[in-house]
């Protein structure tokens, strides 16, 4: 009987140890699970902020592409105008057409070329390189 009762105990001891070894990895796991859980509201916390900031940038290009539009087509017109203003004056002033008509000379047109730039880079590097006025020519 004494057998039978040790083999009782040694059994609810394991029974007891087995179970509190899973009640231990229960435990971890739910510690591990809460702090993925925090890690989790913490990054999408940072992304709510970040989305909101971009929610704020993008409205606010928006209205700047706007206002960039409307400025643009302003523009237009005025060009518009002083296009059809100009050419109302060429038909108007016989002087006038013939000076529009007139060939520049070759050093003034000589000054108006440049490269074509495909990046804004590429302008600043033109402008800021040493671009020495050519040498005029002189016709006997």
């Amino acid at each position: 009987m004494s057998r039978i009762v040790i083999t009782l105990v040694v059994i609810i001891g394991l029974l007891v140890g087995g179970l509190s070894w899973r009640l231990y990895e229960a435990h971890n796991t739910i510690d591990r699970q809460q702090q993925t859980l925090q890690d989790n509201q913490e990054k999408m916390a940072d992304k709510n902020s970040q989305l909101i900031a971009l929610s704020l940038l993008t409205e606010t290009n928006s209205h700047a592409q706007t206002e960039l539009y409307a400025t643009a087509e302003k523009n237009g017109v005025l060009l518009r105008e002083r296009l059809h203003t100009i050419e109302a004056l060429t038909r108007e002033n016989k002087t006038l057409r013939n000076w529009a008509a007139t060939k520049l000379p070759d050093d003034v047109i000589r000054l108006q070329q440049r490269p074509t730039f495909s990046r804004g880079e590429d302008y600043r590097q033109w402008l800021s390189d040493n671009h020495p006025l050519p040498a005029p020519q002189i016709s006997p």
